[in-house]
């Protein structure tokens, strides 16, 4: 038969028959930036529509690619895309998710690594770029030419990070106001020739990687996609344009409703962002992939479910695409599966 109404009131009744004369305020916690965190929180009258990822769309299911021989990656990337994956994340050596193995910016790596890959069917292709990121992106940019195909349909995000790469390394090929003028001279350079992904990346995982809150990791990954939003514009690159070079990618981790709010708040941030340069919001395009810091050698099992919990925080929070680090990814790249 039917459930009862359940309110409110009848769930704090049950909670405090459960806590035996304990007040239900000691079920409250603390993030680490000092935000408490309630029990129970009822729906708000009051919450605006956030742009976000369209009602009945799919997350992309995005694969790492770190392999540094272009043959091998080729035959993982085609049994990847053949068994599941949807798009294909591409990590470079010096970027941001280089935990120790990674691809060489070689063009004629790339090119054996993505023989076969149709970028004309629109296969996501998202780049982790280390300090050589000009290279590579021009690498991925002729390939696209030779192939004789028109870079506004094929579906790159070139993912150009020079700040993150300075965070992560300590030291980049360049100070920043060169870095600027590069970027936007580059952004320049692939908008003229057609390109419409985004170009850029606020990435937050330097900080949550280092140990940083969730807060710290959002304004990390603003303060970024901002520089970059204003460079291009310096650059010539009209504002409703720039904005549109840049997207985000955070690290989801075991801590399951967190993981969910920061996502959540990285669109509802970015667009009071975009207001206040006189913009109407726009959805951003937000990736995902587990952290790096909750990887463990010591019960890697438990990776497995670890990284369950993330995908899925992550999935409801609206990432646009997810990625998922192998469970065993703390020693090393994986095996193949067992037949």
């Amino acid at each position: 038969r039917d459930f009862p109404p359940a309110d409110e009131a009848a769930w704090k009744a049950l909670v405090e028959k459960a806590l035996k004369g304990a007040s239900i305020s000691s079920l409250e916690s603390k993030s680490y930036d000092g935000i408490v965190i309630e029990p129970l929180y009822g729906r708000a009258s009051d919450a605006d529509v956030v742009p976000g990822r369209a009602p009945g769309i799919p997350w992309e299911v995005t694969q790492r690619i770190e392999i540094a021989d272009g043959r091998t990656a080729n035959r993982q990337i085609l049994e990847d895309l053949n068994s599941g994956a949807g798009g294909l994340s591409l990590v470079f050596e010096g970027s941001v998710g280089d935990y120790g193995f990674a691809v060489p910016p070689s063009e004629g790596l790339l090119k054996e690594a993505l023989d076969g890959v149709h970028f004309e069917w629109g296969v996501p292709v998202e780049l982790q770029m280390g300090p050589l990121c000009e290279d590579t992106g021009r690498m991925l940019a002729n390939l696209v030419q030779q192939r004789g195909l028109a870079p506004s349909d094929v579906n790159i995000r070139f993912g150009f990070d020079p700040i993150g790469v300075l965070a992560v390394n300590g030291r980049n090929n360049v100070v920043w106001p060169d870095m600027a003028n590069f970027f936007a001279n580059l952004a320049g350079e692939l908008v003229a020739q057609g390109f419409k992904s985004p170009l850029a990346v606020g990435d937050g995982r330097p900080v949550h990687a280092a140990g940083g809150t969730e807060a710290q990791e959002l304004a990390f990954a603003l303060s970024t996609a901002l520089a970059y939003v204003r460079a291009a514009h310096d650059g010539g690159v009209p504002l409703d344009d720039a904005r549109r070079l840049v997207f985000f990618r955070l690290a989801a981790d075991q801590n399951q409703f967190l993981t969910t709010a920061k996502f959540r708040s990285i669109r509802k941030l970015w667009s009071r962002v975009e207001e206040a340069c006189g913009l109407e919001p726009e959805p951003a395009f937000v990736s995902a992939e587990t952290a790096w810091r909750m990887m463990t050698k010591l019960d890697p099992q438990g990776n497995i479910v670890r990284g369950t919990i993330a995908a899925l925080a992550a999935a409801v929070g609206g990432a646009n695409a997810i990625s998922i680090m192998p469970f065993s990814a703390a020693f090393g790249l994986p095996d193949a599966f067992a037949r």
